[in-house]
């Protein structure tokens, strides 16, 4: 995984990017977008499954990315969605036309189902708490499920695959961000404390502040930000697969996680009392 993150290696993200053990990237690239929305597909012999599949504008790019891998789109058994939000779950109703079979699963948090119904979806809704908040494949493959409530859904959840080392996070370690890439590692003099208008290591724009302003407007509050944190602090991944933003290294995202332990102006708490 480490050659991602060196400073010579290219990536076309005009095509499916390999990410390991059968993990692909497979988003689509807006370049005028300061938001990049990240689908992810999981290939386990002969079973497949998709997390944050994308809105419906980006689904043409998302499944012929999808089909490009080599994979039968039926093989396809779960759609697994952290949260309810339409830069998730809008292309539902095209993932179940392609995919075509009757014994396919929607997974989310049973809080989100209501919402996911909205969406025309007509499979089977299945909630993470049914399944012992894991997805077990044939070959034995698990993915963990960490409830993180309120980041920023009350019924949010992170997927940690026990294979790969990836975790997903969904909104958290998200960033807004112009200069975009696909894979993102802090440079080595970054400690994530005080962030700085340019970087003394590299002379580029600090990310930092784009992470923190993404974290303060879309997660509910400090509370709910940091008690997900410290949990996910805790699992052994080696990277960190986001639904928006850039792809992180395990040392970029506990550097990440040091810096949003810091701030106490998340979400309401960002909101000044009224004065009295």
């Amino acid at each position: 995984m480490k050659e991602f993150f060196s400073k010579n290696y290219q990536v076309d993200c005009e095509k499916p990017v390999h990410l390991g053990h059968g993990v692909w990237w497979v988003g689509f690239q807006d370049e005028e977008s300061g938001l990049h929305c990240n689908p992810y597909l999981i290939i386990d012999g002969d079973e497949a499954v998709v997390i944050d599949g994308g809105s419906r504008p980006d689904f043409p790019v998302v499944m012929m990315k999808i089909l490009e891998t080599g994979l039968n789109p039926g093989n396809i058994k779960a759609l697994i969605y952290d949260h309810y939000d339409p830069d998730l779950c809008g292309s539902i109703p095209n993932f179940e036309e392609m995919i075509g079979r009757s014994d396919l699963q929607l997974i989310a948090s049973g809080c989100c189902h209501m919402f996911i119904r909205h969406y025309g979806a007509t499979s089977q809704l299945t909630k993470v708490s049914d399944l012992g908040y894991r997805f077990v494949f044939k070959s034995g493959r698990t993915l963990e499920f960490t409830p993180v409530p309120y980041c920023h859904s009350p019924g949010s959840f992170t997927t940690f695959d026990s294979k790969s080392k990836i975790l997903f996070s969904g909104d958290i370690f998200g960033t807004y961000d112009k200069h975009w890439q696909l894979f993102l590692a802090f440079s080595e003099g970054c400690r994530g404390e005080i962030p700085c208008e340019i970087c003394k290591t590299n002379n580029q724009s600090c990310r930092l502040p784009g992470f923190s302003e993404f974290h303060r407007q879309i997660m509910s509050s400090s509370k709910a930000l940091h008690q997900a944190l410290l949990k996910l602090k805790e699992l052994p991944f080696e990277m960190v697969a986001p639904q928006h933003g850039s792809v992180l290294d395990k040392r970029s995202a506990h550097i990440l996680i040091n810096s949003l332990l810091q701030l106490n102006d998340i979400g309401i708490d960002h909101i000044s009392p009224e004065p009295k």
